[in-house]
């Protein structure tokens, strides 16, 4: 799969092709459906598939102020795409340059100039262009004119078998988030076909969990949306550099650790079994399952009671 990061200089490899359009925020069973529609065009005509992403994500660079809002880096939603057998992936920079370009500059200079591709797959509710203005409609009548066909991308539905089904039964990101806020990560898998993970740098911290003795990986998560304060059942991969390693078990605590005062959100990971040093290795967490939430103790001898009772809940659920 090739991968670039601009839209010029391309067309060479994407003329003619079929070009997905959206942000493919978890990349998940929604998208895939979508994917695997596209794809099924672009073997008819006998074309390549692609797709276009923005990095960062629009409402990232709209809020500055409210952060905390992916679930997945672009590197994941490459990998992801990649085993889907996407031909290429287009990711652009969204910066004020690209959000000022109106609706015209962006259909012409990118899509017709740019990619140059055959078919263009976008969702009906898409927006692009400087303030918005441009959708479907006028990404439609663009390729009526220019001689390249535009289908509209319609939202996939699960299956209802309980209440929270029924009011979170559409594919989406925004469902997906909605779960994982509330800790439902186990119901969140549902939805992305993958239970969800983040990776992240081992930093140091105050070494606190040795003294009591379960020992932490502390990792900082700033880049991806934050589930709820809890601990959870985790799977674990200390990442070497072409992202494979052995896989753990383990613990993982996210939130403030009120029972020692303090203030800024982090992701403590225990690992069962494990003695190795892994300061600045990368980690790839993955949420299995949630146990509790994140509560205050009177003292480390309550703390250490719980910490083991998490520890057997999590064994069973991870087993």
């Amino acid at each position: 799969m090739k991968i670039f990061n601009n839209y010029k200089s391309i067309s060479n490899f994407t003329n003619n092709s079929t070009l997905v359009i959206g942000n493919f925020d978890g990349v998940h069973k929604g998208h895939q459906k979508i994917i695997k529609i596209a794809k099924s065009f672009s073997k008819k005509y006998k074309s390549k598939l692609g797709v276009m992403m923005f990095d960062p994500h629009p409402k990232e660079f709209f809020a500055k102020s409210s952060p905390h809002f992916l679930l997945s880096s672009v590197e994941t939603k490459c990998e992801i795409l990649k085993e889907l057998k996407v031909d290429y992936v287009i990711i652009l920079r969204f910066n004020k340059s690209l959000s000022s370009m109106s609706a015209p500059d962006f259909c012409k200079k990118i899509l017709l100039l740019g990619v140059k591709m055959k078919h263009v797959f976008i969702g009906k509710n898409f927006k692009f262009g400087k303030k918005r203005k441009g959708d479907y409609s006028f990404l439609k009548k663009f390729g009526v004119h220019n001689k390249f066909k535009v289908s509209s991308i319609k939202l996939f539905h699960r299956k209802a078998k309980n209440k929270i089904d029924s009011k979170l039964n559409t594919y989406s990101s925004t469902n997906i988030r909605r779960l994982i806020r509330d800790g439902n990560v186990a119901m969140a898998s549902k939805y992305l076909g993958q239970y969800w993970f983040i990776t992240g740098k081992v930093i140091v911290g105050d070494k606190r969990g040795r003294t009591i003795g379960f020992p932490t990986a502390n990792i900082r998560i700033d880049d991806y949306m934050y589930p709820k304060f809890g601990v959870y059942a985790v799977k674990v991969n200390v990442l070497n550099k072409n992202n494979q390693s052995r896989e753990y078990l383990g613990i993982a605590n996210f939130g403030i650790r009120p029972t020692f005062d303090k203030k800024s959100p982090i992701l403590e990971v225990h690992l069962f079994n494990f003695k190795l040093n892994i300061y600045n290795s990368t980690l790839k967490v993955t949420f299995i399952d949630f146990i509790r939430f994140e509560k205050k103790f009177s003292g480390i001898e309550a703390l250490k009671k719980q910490v083991k009772s998490d520890i057997s809940k999590a064994i069973k659920i991870l087993r």
